[in-house]
């Protein structure tokens, strides 16, 4: 993949946020009616006070589409850098998270692991300010009837685990990716192969060909924390539609953490080099209308190439069930769950003992007719 990153054409779009509207005060805006700090509010979208109700309406706008750093802004940090005067950084540890976040959802605990080894660092040197922002869409209470609903529904879970389930608070987190556009242009040449016909009949019909392969690189998501890009819970609950993105404003961070990016921009690009690759020879393979490429030379080029950074939003929780505690995650725009929950041996024996208590009668009853057939009918197999 070395000639789609050698090769490519940078963008001469960087990021240039326009002028941020000016809402009465961002992060730890006091409530008006009785000096609370207010937080963002998925339901009205304002900044609601949790104690007397009020809501405080906010402006933001929708993220420009085409918007976003260029790789030379990634590898040299020349692009716009997050401000620090009115927000707290954060650093576990315990398991390594780095975190944003203003006074108001400071709990004195890692939203990640539960770990109360946090301090506040002010190391925010080269750290890029987010192009965008795609806010809470789900309220707390709306994210814990999802779980609680999620919870019934787990298949030979113990019958009580809804009822006996101690559920910790929600806690919201604005989880950092790199969202990746651009052109490709490929030309290419191979062996490819359509099969025909299927067992002992099966063969396999090649064709020589070269030609030029175009494709529009849209939305390409890397996760931007180094922690949990393996983690398979985050990459369940990571889709998000991004057409709801907002430009980047501290208001729509008010009341939630926000974890900063450890994965730079250079290496997720790295990362989606590999990505773009196959999405390429997947499109070869639909233009050769091929099931087999036997031999394949190609040279992709990248052009227009920008990427936007993106914090989305999760609500995580934790249940403790018999004295264990389950970490569960619930996507913050769609709702999706993920998690974990115990296992009950005793319905799912149970269970396994009602199929096969069918599948043996449905053999007794078989041979019963089978039975009466040979008898009064003279029937034969």
């Amino acid at each position: 993949m070395a000639n789609l990153d050698q090769q490519a054409v940078y963008s001469n779009q960087a990021y240039q946020p326009t002028n941020t509207i000016v809402n009465q005060k961002t992060m730890d805006q006091k409530c008006p009616s009785c000096g609370a700090t207010l937080a963002f509010d998925p339901v009205t979208g304002g900044l609601a006070c949790n104690f007397c109700g009020t809501v405080v309406a906010i402006q933001t706008r929708a993220a420009a589409p085409n918007v976003g750093y260029t790789l030379n802004d990634l590898s040299s940090t020349a692009g716009r850098h997050l401000q620090m005067t009115d927000i707290k950084m954060i650093h576990c540890g315990t398991c390594g998270g780095q975190f944003t976040a203003d006074r108001s959802s400071l709990s004195g605990m890692c939203p990640y692991c539960g770990s109360n080894s946090i301090t506040e660092t002010s190391n925010s040197v080269g750290i890029l300010e987010p192009t965008g922002v795609v806010p809470f869409a789900m309220s707390k209470e709306n994210a814990q009837a999802v779980f609680m609903q999620w919870l019934k529904q787990r298949r030979f879970a113990p019958a009580d685990l809804a009822k006996n389930t101690v559920i910790t608070d929600l806690t919201g987190v604005y989880v950092p990716y790199w969202v990746f556009n651009c052109n490709t242009h490929t030309h290419y040449k191979g062996k490819f192969g359509r099969k025909y016909g299927s067992g002992d009949d099966e063969r396999t019909i090649y064709h020589n060909s070269e030609r030029d392969c175009d494709l529009t690189i849209k939305d390409l998501t890397i996760i931007a924390s180094s922690r949990l890009s393996n983690d398979g819970f985050w990459k369940s609950v990571s889709s998000f539609d991004f057409n709801y993105t907002r430009q980047y404003d501290k208001s729509l961070l008010a009341g939630y953490w926000a974890e900063t990016y450890t994965v730079d921009g250079t290496a997720a690009w790295q990362t989606a080099m590999g990505n773009i690759y196959d999405l390429i020879k997947r499109r070869i393979k639909e233009i050769e209308f091929c099931d087999v490429i036997d031999k394949l030379e190609m040279n992709p080029q990248a052009t227009n190439i920008y990427a936007k950074y993106i914090l989305a939003p999760v609500w995580m929780t934790s249940f403790e069930y018999n004295g264990k505690a389950y970490r569960v995650l619930v996507n913050g725009q769609t709702g999706k769950v993920s998690g974990r929950w115990p296992s009950s041996f005793k319905r799912f024996f149970k269970t396994l003992g009602i199929v096969l208590a069918c599948i043996v009668g449905t053999y007794v009853t078989l041979g019963i007719l089978i039975y009466i057939l040979q008898v009064f009918f003279n029937f034969t197999l």
